[in-house]
């Protein structure tokens, strides 16, 4: 070797060499890795026990409970395996059911401008105000119908919001089935005054006597009636003996022409609604009411009614009718009040309504400004507040609220009599208590770690 060295070959054999030993060695010490790192954890362990100071340390008086990472509902109060599945089971602290708190100074709740408020037991009234609108009577409406096939000869209402009086002239109608009426009922009439005059002479037979004629004439009267002829006109055909050949057709009732469908010289069929008469003696009010709040009232809850632009202030009146069904679209749901009509009350115009449905009494309330709502992971919203426990220590608190009227909250649990609640500067004392809250979770959770690491 040492020929190989310093022989012929000079100083290039000695580079060669030099690199054949080098990558000899790095290869020796890649194989003895595996060897040294045995002999090493000890030590670093020990280093690390001695070197690692965690910031917050496990409280042994509380206890720990040993649960399985894939089984959750295994525990245990001391070290060992799951059953299942043969895992280790891992230390965890249970969790505290202390609420997070922030600790703040009397000069710095004067600073971010702190106010409380007591909870206390009262009375809530269920008091919603809303908004309504002024609709037609339904139920004051009446279809005007031909009775017959036939022309309009000639239409005496030409446009809808014309007022009618009862009796006044609507229309005359061309029809034969009327005219064929009135030829049956001119007959029906001859009939019997020939049998009458014909009885004190002579003997007449059962089929021909004038009770028959009489019900023959009864049962014509009957016909015209149904078919829209006015008492008054059959009285008139009866003296005059003239069968009407433009039949006129006169309005049922007083009112508002709401709808009208038909026009002069219009082939007319009793199926067809020639118009739409809507009494104005009483008008509807229908107002909204909010999903939540429906329970509330009912047929006969106090309102009190008031529309600015017609002067009307105040009105007493109650609810008439609450409409069994829910908008899909507005969640909310309908009720009827019924108003008298007024001058200047108009369809359309929109009115104040006040609904009172009673009181609910003994309830534990708070100032609706100390509520804070949040959103969980779901979507769904909580609420909270802030209590102050005492002169610098403020503690979040869950509470689940019941009814809510104006600026009061009704609260069912989470509070009692006589707590203090945050009603102005609590967003900023609630912030402080997360984070603090947060911090303190954060310390607990590396000593926990650390003590598994035991």
């Amino acid at each position: 070797m040492f020929y190989y060295l310093f022989g012929p070959s000079g100083p290039a054999a000695v580079v060669v060499l030099g690199r054949a030993w080098l990558a000899i060695l790095l290869m020796a010490g890649w194989l003895l890795a595996p060897v040294a790192s045995a002999l090493v954890p000890a030590q670093t362990h020990q280093h690390s026990q001695s070197t690692v100071a965690p910031s917050f340390s496990l409280n042994e008086a509380e206890p720990i409970q040993y649960i399985c990472p894939m089984h959750s509902h295994i525990t245990s109060e001391e070290p060992g395996t799951c059953p299942i599945c043969g895992m280790d089971l891992v230390p965890q602290r249970p969790q505290s059911h202390q609420q997070p708190q922030a600790q703040v100074s009397s000069a710095m709740q004067q600073s971010m401008g702190v106010r409380t408020a007591v909870a206390s037991h009262t009375t809530l009234w269920r008091y919603l105000v809303t908004q309504g609108q002024v609709q037609w009577n339904d139920n004051a409406r009446h279809h005007v119908h031909a009775r017959a096939s036939g022309w309009i000869e000639r239409l005496h209402v030409r446009s809808e919001g014309q007022t009618v009086s009862q009796g006044q002239l609507l229309y005359e109608i061309y029809s034969r089935e009327l005219v064929v009426a009135q030829q049956d009922y001119l007959q029906a009439s001859s009939l019997l005054m020939q049998q009458l005059s014909q009885q004190s002479s002579q003997q007449v037979s059962q089929q021909s006597s004038p009770q028959s004629a009489q019900r023959l004439l009864n049962d014509s009267r009957l016909r015209l009636e149904l078919l829209g002829f006015a008492p008054h006109l059959i009285e008139q055909l009866e003296q005059r003996q003239e069968i009407l050949y433009r039949v006129p057709v006169f309005a049922p009732k007083a009112g508002v022409v709401t709808q009208l469908n038909s026009a002069q010289g219009m082939y007319v069929e009793p199926g067809l609604e020639i118009m739409t008469i809507t009494g104005t003696d009483q008008l509807w009010l229908e107002a909204d009411v909010p999903e939540q709040y429906s329970h509330w009232f009912s047929q006969g809850t106090p309102a009190d009614i008031t529309i600015a632009q017609l002067g009307l202030t105040d009105y007493e009146t109650s609810v008439s009718y609450v409409y069994p069904e829910l908008d899909v679209r507005s969640r909310s749901q309908r009720l009827r009040i019924e108003l008298p009509a007024k001058p200047g009350l108009l369809v359309g115009m929109q009115a104040k309504v006040e609904l009172f449905g009673g009181p609910k009494r003994e309830v534990l309330a708070v100032p609706l400004a100390s509520l804070i709502v949040t959103g969980d992971s779901h979507g769904s919203g909580s609420n909270r507040v802030l209590v102050q426990t005492d002169d610098n220590t403020f503690v979040q608190r869950p509470v689940e609220v019941g009814l809510i009227v104006g600026d009061q909250a009704e609260i069912i649990a989470g509070l009692t009599a006589g707590e203090r609640v945050v009603v102005s500067g609590q967003f900023l004392l609630d912030s402080e208590a997360t984070l603090q809250s947060m911090h303190n979770n954060a310390n607990k959770q590396e000593a926990v770690d650390a003590h598994q690491h035991h």
